[in-house]
């Protein structure tokens, strides 16, 4: 039986640019065909820090502005995934978000109550500022009707 070839090495020269360039141990060792252990012992020995990047998992909000473009007017229309129903949705790492939830919560820091829709003359808009939620209707219902009742009273006056 043939012997195996040996697992080629790596030398320090190869690992020294790749840790200042800020890859991680584990894209280290993909590349040069070690486990990221000994990536990491050779990061300790060469006293560099710890990658600081993340996971690879993009942002949320980035990931919203990357799937939708300016139409003009201040509206945003969404050209990314949707759902089987056509809903605009975001894929996050395993988890399928409602793009209008998340355009709602950026712009209002909170999460919405009830149908997210936008609150201009295009049905279709995802512009954060424009979405509404249910809390923010009933409102705009109740502060109308104040209007008009306080209207009413100083018209009669």
């Amino acid at each position: 039986m043939a012997a195996r070839p040996a697992r080629p090495t790596f030398q320090l020269a190869d690992v020294r640019p790749l840790l200042q360039a800020g890859l991680t141990d584990t894209e280290i060792g993909r590349r040069l065909f070690h486990h990221p252990t000994a990536i990491g012992l050779v990061r300790e020995a060469l006293e560099v820090p710890p990658s600081r990047r993340t996971n690879g998992v993009e942002p949320v909000p980035r990931k919203f502005a990357r799937h939708t473009q300016s139409v003009g007017g201040g509206h945003l229309q969404w050209v990314g995934p949707r759902s089987q129903d056509l809903t605009p949705v975001l894929h996050h790492g395993s988890a399928r978000l409602l793009a209008r939830w998340i355009a709602y919560q950026l712009e209002h820091g909170r999460r919405p109550v009830g149908t997210v829709k936008a609150d201009c003359e295009h049905h279709w808009c995802v512009t954060p500022a424009h979405l509404t939620d249910q809390v923010d209707r009933d409102h705009a219902i109740c502060f109308s009707t104040q209007l008009d009742a306080a209207a009413v009273t100083l018209g009669a006056s």
